[in-house]
């Protein structure tokens, strides 16, 4: 794995910030798989990440609905949230699975519910609390790829 963005500290009011700093990193197109634990800001940071690349739509969590589409000028954005997901058959059958493979940035929450379908070559974005026990809420954030 290459490491494309490594950010050792970060409070929640610094996510505009971190959203230019992968906003310059990231890929037109492909995957971006993001893992962290419930409530790390994983939508919270997709929200400022669009906005920087030029999303004007409102960007919301797609935990329902499973797929958000955004356009930011001639780019596409899927935004697809697995949390609900029971097995991976629900995510084919919703066509998460030819997402992957369209010309657009895919950013995926929760995908290791998907883990074994999700595409060799990806971006994978770790996002951790940095001191779950010292009520510290800075968070670490490690961008590679696959």
């Amino acid at each position: 794995m290459e490491v494309l963005l490594e950010v050792e500290k970060y409070e929640l009011d610094e996510l505009a910030d971190i959203a230019e700093k992968l906003a310059g990193v990231l890929t037109e197109k492909g995957v971006l798989a993001i893992h962290g634990e419930m409530g790390v800001g994983k939508t919270t940071l997709v929200k400022d990440l669009c906005k920087v690349l030029g999303v004007e739509d409102e960007v919301s969590s797609p935990t329902f609905g499973l797929v958000n589409v955004y356009k930011a000028g001639e780019r596409k954005i899927n935004h697809v949230d697995l949390y609900r997901l029971k097995n991976a058959e629900e995510a084919e059958t919703a066509g998460v699975f030819e997402l992957f493979y369209s010309d657009a940035l895919t950013i995926v929450e929760w995908p290791e519910r998907i883990a074994d379908e999700l595409p060799d070559e990806l971006m994978l974005l770790k996002i951790d609390l940095c001191e779950k026990f010292n009520h510290d809420s800075s968070r670490k954030l490690v961008l590679s790829r696959t």
